[in-house]
């Protein structure tokens, strides 16, 4: 059994490749997390306030929302960024 032509290895090094990246991006960055995580709390606070009839737990509640959502932008285009850089290279 001889060596494979350069050519499967080639294949072979790019799908490795390919796996790798997709791994990577899968992972979320600390910023997608906790704001995700604020998100889902904000929600909670604002149905809350709904059913409490809490005005202001519910406009604290939205406040939260929009700032996870900030958040989680913040961190999605961090990752699109590191993403971008690591196909360049």
């Amino acid at each position: 059994m001889g060596a494979a032509p350069s050519g499967a290895m080639a294949g072979i090094q790019e799908y490795m490749n390919l796996v790798a990246r997709t791994k990577q991006e899968r992972i979320m960055n600390k910023d997608q997390v906790k704001g995700r995580i604020r998100e889902a709390k904000g929600t909670v606070k604002e149905a809350a306030g709904k059913v409490t009839g809490k005005v202001t737990l519910e406009q604290k509640g939205k406040l939260e929302k929009a700032a996870g959502k900030f958040q989680a932008a913040y961190g999605d285009i961090k990752n699109d960024l590191k993403s971008d850089i690591r196909k360049d290279k």
